[in-house]
């Protein structure tokens, strides 16, 4: 295994990129978060910032100037124009292989198949693994299936707060390996420590598939509430997803919903399950501890004080 020297967490803005970030900064790593806005002095976790722009290649070039690895975090497809991020993608592979010896560690957020299925968001990031790993770049992709730190956003929180549900698009009977953030961080500065994970891609959960009434149990042993699970339509969790996000520049509420009812259809039909993730192969070449439901539950106070 390597030391970390020095390392760039290109969105660190976001929830994903945070949790990297605060991560990096506890094992003593020299990190800093790439920004959009030049006035930024630091990030909460007290890492510096640096200004990155994707859509300005000079700007990507500057920001990894002395760093030895690269997490690197995109927004998602569904909620931003495709062909937008694909770009600022590419301006960054186009940088890492002017930097000899980068390595990169490419988070692509959610779990990407073997080929494409016919989703933007998904099969945008598919071709950014596809691009990646053809690249001279040394690279690594970890593909996380889904995240319990969703349920801290407003699709998820509110109800689970003040009704007691778990709502979420998922079949009763589907198997889910959800992973917190604190553990993706974990796996990436894992593979990023091992020279011989270069070319590797990961697909990722945490320690434990549960199907919603189950994780409805464990949040209810940790909380000592009783939540209940609620299948949430896939037709209408697209269409409320669409409502919340849509409008932006680079994104259409129509086209928003449609792309994740096909996703989440997919995700609930397909067999075996995208959501469904054995960890015992990763865990015994990489033996991380890692947060079970009820762990991250007694982490996370939700229904007792606003978050």
């Amino acid at each position: 295994m390597t030391r970390l020297s020095s390392v760039l967490v290109i969105g660190a803005t976001g929830d994903q990129g945070a949790a990297q970030l605060a991560a990096l900064r506890r094992l003593g790593t020299r990190a800093a978060g790439a920004t959009r806005d030049p006035a930024c002095p630091a990030f909460p976790c007290g890492a510096s910032a640096v200004f990155l722009d994707l859509h300005e290649p000079r700007s990507i070039l500057t920001a990894l100037e002395g760093v030895d690895t690269v997490f690197l975090n995109l927004p998602s497809a569904s909620f931003s124009d495709p062909q937008h991020i694909l770009d600022g993608f590419d301006n960054v592979l186009a940088a890492a292989q002017m930097q000899p010896h980068l390595r990169v560690i490419f988070n692509t957020s959610l779990y990407v198949a073997e080929s494409p299925q016919g989703h933007p968001a998904h099969d945008t990031r598919f071709t950014m693994v596809e691009r990646l790993l053809q690249s001279p770049v040394d690279a690594t992709v970890i593909c996380p299936v889904i995240f319990l730190d969703n349920l801290l956003r407003g699709w998820a929180l509110p109800t689970l707060r003040y009704e007691r549900l778990l709502r979420y698009p998922h079949a009763v009977d589907l198997p889910v390996s959800w992973i917190c953030l604190d553990d993706l961080a974990k796996i990436m500065i894992a593979l990023a420590e091992d020279p011989s994970a270069v070319g590797a891609r990961w697909v990722v959960g945490g320690p434990e598939p549960l199907c919603g009434p189950q994780t409805a149990a464990e949040l209810s042993r940790a909380w000592g509430e009783i939540i209940t699970f609620d299948s949430f339509p896939v037709a209408d969790f697209a269409h409320a997803m669409g409502t919340l996000f849509g409008g932006g520049e680079h994104s259409d509420p129509a086209r928003i919903t449609a792309d994740l009812e096909r996703v989440y259809r997919w995700y609930n039909d397909a067999k075996p399950s995208p959501f469904t993730v054995d960890m015992s192969p990763f865990l015994r070449r990489y033996p991380i501890a890692m947060t079970t439901v009820y762990d991250w539950a007694c982490q996370h106070r939700l229904l007792q004080s606003e978050h």
